[in-house]
């Protein structure tokens, strides 16, 4: 198999190129046997089953069996396939509409959940859907989701994705790259990185001094990265926060790997520490540790306290190889004042209406969604230069365009939704308003109240 087109979100083909070449060879030739099997018909075993057999036995992990929990329930990461190296493959395997639901549900999660960096589906051009005899490789093609994408973008989805597109045929040049972009408008949120330990009594204050001094630590080997370190306790358990303002990853992850060779023993601290003063630093905070846990042991009379199973305690904790337990705590503020554009706002619950009566996977209800993101970037703008200049009102515009064309997947799943028109024609009618005070064309008033 080989690629022909590409679409990149964030930049992600550039980093699968640079640091994953491999693993997609290793992917593609999976898929050429995965291809040639399903074409024969002689083959009668599940086509999914050897799609994950054959990326199994090159060492590639299904994210789906990992034990991930969010509020008690288990999370299902069926579509995010197997991973390795940090980025994760999917093929549609037949089902339809696979990719938007790939997108912007479970993909997205597994990102935020820091188990993949770089989610990848590959799907067929619509040359090799063509060609192709067998119904896997002929419900959804690369340019059905490159046509959805393009009426989206510029997304303000928060996490990079790549989708593939492949044939059988090879190109005489490079992959077509279509870089998505950004909706800048929208404020992207922090990266945060979780880890929590919970520490048997004699263990406990050594092992909040050792996490507290990572702090120091990314401070001092990282001064360019502008990131906080928060430390909770609640009983046993030790939470350890950390936010960077860039929103990258790779450094604080790089930092707590090094932190936990460290700290394990595993490497010394000459091998990355970047000053003579922070290796001093390091060894006198594993001794005041040791000094601690030994005092702790005499305090309350524990005989079988021992240091390295403190160290290998935190190795595992900054790992993050326990069970990832999401907690969410919404943050509350109280303001004087705050400016909201009444007519963007009420469009906003015009669409919650319509996301209400659309079934949440078809790619009306994604389209929709996506607006309603991109809108929200504006609510507060009360400057109409900055509305009308800014990829929400374009984005808004194209999508009430796309749902009056008959056929589309938008005008379908208004006919199907009773009071679908009704709503949709106070949306457009909402984005007259914003449009007249804004300085932007209208839509016909037909379509519209």
């Amino acid at each position: 198999m080989f690629i022909n087109s590409v679409i990149s979100f964030k930049g992600a083909w550039g980093l699968v190129v640079e640091h994953n070449g491999e693993e997609l060879k290793e992917a593609l030739d999976v898929l050429a046997e995965t291809v040639s099997l399903a074409e024969s018909s002689e083959y009668k075993s599940s086509y999914r089953d050897f799609w994950e057999d054959g990326l199994t036995k090159k060492g590639w992990k299904s994210v789906d069996k990992q034990n991930i929990e969010l509020g008690g329930k288990r999370i299902n990461f069926s579509r995010v396939g197997a991973a390795k190296n940090g980025v994760s493959i999917s093929i549609p395997l037949g089902m339809m509409d696979t990719t938007s639901r790939w997108i912007f549900q479970q993909s997205a999660l597994a990102v935020k959940l820091g188990l993949v960096k770089v989610p990848v589906m590959l799907v067929p051009m619509r040359s090799f859907t063509r060609v192709a005899t067998h119904p896997l490789f002929r419900r959804e093609s690369f340019e059905i989701n490159l046509s959805q994408l393009e009426m989206l973008s510029p997304l303000s989805h928060q996490y990079p994705f790549l989708i593939l597109g492949y044939s059988n045929e090879s190109s005489a040049n490079d992959p077509v790259v279509m870089e998505l972009l950004v909706d800048t408008y929208v404020e992207q949120s922090n990266f945060t990185v979780d880890r929590c330990i919970e520490f048997a009594p004699e263990y406990h204050q050594a092992g909040l001094d050792i996490l507290s001094f990572f702090g120091t630590y990314l401070r001092e080997q990282y001064p360019q990265e502008s990131a906080s370190v928060k430390i909770e306790q609640q009983g046993l358990t030790v939470r350890m926060t950390i936010e960077t303002e860039s929103g990258r990853s790779e450094v604080v992850e790089k930092a707590l790997h090094e932190y936990e060779l460290i700290i394990t023993g595993a490497e010394q601290p000459e091998k990355f520490a970047k000053s003579d003063k922070l290796v001093l630093e390091l060894r006198n905070e594993l001794r005041i540790a040791q000094f601690r846990l030994e005092s702790q042991q005499d305090i309350i009379g524990v005989q079988n306290a021992r240091f390295d199973k403190l160290l290998d305690m935190v190795g595992v904790g900054l790992a993050n190889k326990n069970t990832v337990m999401i907690d969410f705590k919404p943050d509350i503020s109280l303001v004087n004042r705050v400016e909201i554009n009444c007519d963007v706002a009420s469009a906003l619950g015009s669409l919650n209406e319509l996301l209400d009566g659309i079934p949440n996977a078809s790619p009306a209800h994604l389209a929709f969604k996506e607006l309603e993101g991109s809108l929200a970037s504006v609510e507060k703008c009360t400057d109409p230069n900055v509305v009308r200049k800014s990829p929400a009102m374009s984005k808004f515009r194209r999508i009430i365009e796309n749902a009056l064309e008959k056929g589309t997947e938008i005008n379908t799943a208004l006919d199907k939704f009773d009071a679908g028109w009704e709503i949709f024609k106070d949306v457009a009618g909402k984005y007259n308003r914003i449009a007249e005070w804004c300085g932007l064309p209208q839509v016909p008033s037909a379509f519209s109240k």
